[in-house]
């Protein structure tokens, strides 16, 4: 009885990391990707070719090479350097009543000065069976600054 209870909670656990496996894989790829975009929008070393191959198809056909370069552009002129952007958090769309919508989100802070912030939002979906990227965003953050006590 003892053996066949350690067989039954060994084959448990072994098919639990199984599936695991499959949503580590996906997170990997997306935050592979994400890393690159977020690289290029903050100035790193990638270029529209590396990070255009993450991008869905209707992405591509909206943001070409030029385009991308206009968005870098922007962002450096209206936030700033991004330095340090790291992930902060993955959010996986879902409803109460649907279900998971197979949108992922993966959320990015950065550093720009001292006082001043930046929130890059990355949307993915699975296309042809693989994350690709639908959208993103870069949104500044300033803290609120308290008035003084009276």
């Amino acid at each position: 009885m003892k053996k066949m209870l350690m067989m039954l909670l060994l084959s448990l656990s072994i098919s639990a990391s199984c599936f695991a496996a499959g949503a580590a894989g996906r997170f990997n790829a997306e935050e592979k990707a994400a890393d690159a975009l977020v690289a290029a929008l903050t100035g790193g070393e990638a270029t529209y070719a590396q990070v255009s191959k993450s991008f869905s198809k209707a992405l591509k056909e909206k943001l070409t090479a030029e385009n991308f370069k206009a968005v870098q552009d922007g962002v450096k002129k209206q936030i700033g350097t991004i330095k340090n952007a790291n992930l902060v958090l993955l959010n996986k769309q879902y409803d109460l009543q649907k279900g998971y919508s197979g949108v992922d989100e993966l959320v990015y802070f950065g550093t720009v000065s001292r006082d001043k912030f930046a929130r890059i939002f990355v949307s993915f979906v699975e296309e042809n069976g693989a994350p690709k990227v639908t959208a993103f965003q870069v949104t500044p953050i300033e803290p609120q600054k308290n008035a003084p006590a009276k």
